[in-house]
């Protein structure tokens, strides 16, 4: 018998008794799949995009237990609703550290 990783944190744990394991890592490899591609995207869409992406990444990063990952992202999404304010990568790479950082934890428990 092979015994599998646990939910890393409480929201994961949470996740896993509403829907179950098995979909709970499924909904970590996506999040870890689409979330590289997803802030990549920040740098090339429209400001309407721009919005509505930080808004999902945001949501996505709580809904994984990444609490400081969706604070980077809501500093994103807050320089996005000023008027006129340009988007840099070094805007981004907070976020992208942050990322990276948490990414490792979930990996364990999707594999």
């Amino acid at each position: 018998m092979v015994l599998s990783t646990p939910p890393p944190n409480l929201a994961l744990k949470d996740l896993a008794l509403l829907v179950g394991d098995d979909a709970t890592r499924e909904i970590v490899r996506l999040f870890l799949h689409s979330f590289p591609d997803s802030i990549r995207s920040l740098g090339i869409s429209s400001r309407q995009d721009q919005m509505r992406i930080t808004h999902g990444l945001k949501s996505s990063a709580l809904h994984m237990g990444a609490d400081k990952l969706s604070e980077h992202i809501s500093v994103i999404e807050d320089k996005l609703a000023q008027p006129g304010a340009p988007l840099s990568q070094d805007d981004l790479k907070a976020a992208i550290a942050e990322f990276d950082s948490f990414a490792a934890e979930l990996r364990k428990y999707a594999d």
